[in-house]
């Protein structure tokens, strides 16, 4: 079995899953869900793909997503990861590189430009979106909807995979792989397999329609490949050595070494905590 998670139900690969919270039921491929709790057996996945989807994880979580995602696999199975690259970013950033971010913008045209270079680089850490809702501690207000949360480098994404798991985690250039479809870019289907950045300026061009209007996203094609964003995009594989489950002893979330722990700090207080009841009871 081979799945793309997170990939959007618009994606589409022959003989591929995709896992995807805005798919509602299955359907063929496409399986709905998300990744803290994905609906598979132990031991299914042969192969692993997910592209531009951890930094969309709150970071309180990240242990839990992988360490679900190993589940899923077989041993020595391998998994290919993209996030945005944060040491690149960073060092273009310090370095007020403009080409760069030109070529950052062409690669991902929401980047905001309003803000300058500081605003594009925080745009990769922090985005609007609607995958993670930000309300007021008392409930009451809706404040935003966000897609990235939080960015990684290799050292990070290193530390993290062999925690939960992985080993042989290794930095892999674009389209670069000793699995053969992992050398196959992320393109539109029945088109040319050449890279092109799939921007606004693409689509016009080639009379394709990707619009969100009104709650809703408007798209005549489907996706399909693999890697994409070459220049700001980190990209990792990594094999499956052991499934560990989360205990005291190696919860990051736990640990002396960051205040992650602070972030449950208002399930102390009793008038949320009912708050967050009543809530789940409206469900």
């Amino acid at each position: 079995m081979k799945i793309n998670l997170g990939a959007g139900p618009n994606w589409h690969k022959d003989n591929w899953y995709i896992l995807d919270h805005k798919v509602k039921k299955k359907q063929g491929l496409k399986i709905g869900g998300d990744l803290n709790k994905i609906k598979l057996k132990p031991n299914s996945c042969d192969l692993v793909f997910i592209s531009h989807t951890l930094e969309h994880i709150p970071n309180i979580q990240i242990q839990n997503v992988l360490t679900e995602i190993n589940r899923i696999m077989k041993k020595n199975s391998t998994i290919r990861i993209l996030v945005p690259n944060l040491e690149v970013l960073a060092k273009a950033y310090v370095k007020k590189d403009k080409k760069f971010f030109k070529i950052a913008k062409d690669e991902d045209h929401s980047i905001r430009t309003d803000l300058g270079l500081g605003g594009m680089f925080l745009n990769f850490i922090v985005s609007p979106g609607q995958d993670t809702a930000l309300l007021n501690r008392n409930l009451t207000n809706f404040i935003a909807g966000y897609a990235h949360l939080y960015a990684y480098d290799f050292n990070m994404m290193k530390k993290l995979l062999e925690i939960t798991g992985f080993y042989q985690v290794k930095k892999m250039k674009f389209c670069k792989s000793k699995i053969s479809d992992f050398r196959e870019p992320c393109h539109i289907l029945g088109r040319s397999k050449k890279y092109n950045n799939l921007n606004n300026k693409f689509y016009k061009k080639n009379n394709l329609i990707h619009e969100y209007k009104n709650g809703k996203y408007k798209i005549n094609f489907k996706f399909t490949g693999f890697d994409k964003d070459p220049k700001t995009s980190l990209i990792i594989e990594a094999k499956k050595k052991r499934h560990i489950k989360i205990n005291k002893k190696n919860d990051i979330n736990a640990s002396s070494k960051n205040y992650n722990n602070y972030s449950f700090a208002l399930l102390k207080n009793k008038n949320f905590r009912k708050k967050i009841i009543k809530l789940k009871k409206q469900k």
